[in-house]
């Protein structure tokens, strides 16, 4: 595997702006289409898998992201260690105008820098273990805050280079899987714009608030063990969209 101690690592040198990949595309859009096409395909691998996890830490997470991003990047599972001075991208600003107004400015949001990345994550998984390990905290009023604020947390530290949202997605359905509840993939997903803007709002203001509002919405207590419905009709549109992306002489799993 090549080495990624430094940011222009995860390029090709001779396609600027397209990431190294495994399929070697070096046309941008070909290789967004390939992964988000893999990508969802992995994702409902993962939501039926009927071996649920004992432990859910970090080498879990990157476990979750390795089998998701594995087949296009050789560098999925492994946390980032750059840029130096974190990373940043760009969304409106949802701090000073109201979420849904098109013409707020856009601004830039921080991330962790690389170096911090993998003793923060790991500490992240760790203090919603303990957190988790009371009882009290398992019920609905207290496990859904708990699971936005871990989630926006490890969302500020952004442990890869690539695919952190539908990686966390499917560790925190996980995440409630375990302990018996339920997380509305598909609704998330309906509901993008909104789930990004709360989670921007609470990087930079380190609330939360609009974030655990999201989540009251698409968390449930689970009726029994088995996928519901709902996770079901989850996992059929995962594979219905990465069947439409592949279309006539596409890639094929």
């Amino acid at each position: 595997m090549a080495s990624y101690n430094q940011w222009e690592d995860y390029f090709w040198p001779d396609a600027p702006g397209v990431l190294r990949n495994r399929l070697n595309i070096k046309d941008s859009w070909k290789l967004r289409e390939a992964e988000t096409r893999i990508s969802l395909v992995r994702m409902a691998e993962i939501i039926t898998e009927d071996n649920q996890p004992d432990v859910i830490d970090l080498d879990y997470y990157c476990g979750v992201h390795r089998k998701i991003f594995g087949d296009v990047y050789d560098w999925a599972g492994t946390p980032r260690i750059v840029p130096k001075f974190g990373m940043t991208k760009q969304w409106r600003d949802v701090v000073n105008f109201a979420p849904d107004d098109r013409a707020a400015p856009w601004v830039k949001y921080h991330y962790r820098p690389g170096p911090e990345v993998a003793n923060r994550a790991a500490s992240q998984f760790t203090m919603l273990d303990f957190e988790l390990r009371d009882p009290r905290k398992q019920a609905p009023h207290t496990f859904i805050p708990l699971i936005a604020t871990s989630w926006g947390g490890l969302d500020n530290i952004h442990p890869f280079r690539e695919g952190n949202t539908r990686s966390q997605t499917i560790l925190f359905h996980q995440v409630c899987r375990k302990y018996g509840y339920e997380l509305d993939g598909q609704e998330l997903f309906n509901r993008r714009e909104e789930f990004i803007g709360a989670r921007f709002h609470g990087h930079a203001t380190a609330e939360y608030g609009r974030l655990i509002a999201l989540l009251l919405d698409t968390v449930r207590e689970r009726e029994s063990e088995q996928l519901s419905e709902r996770e079901l009709r989850w996992v059929d549109s995962l594979r219905d969209a990465s069947q439409r992306r592949a279309g006539p002489g596409g890639l094929h799993l």
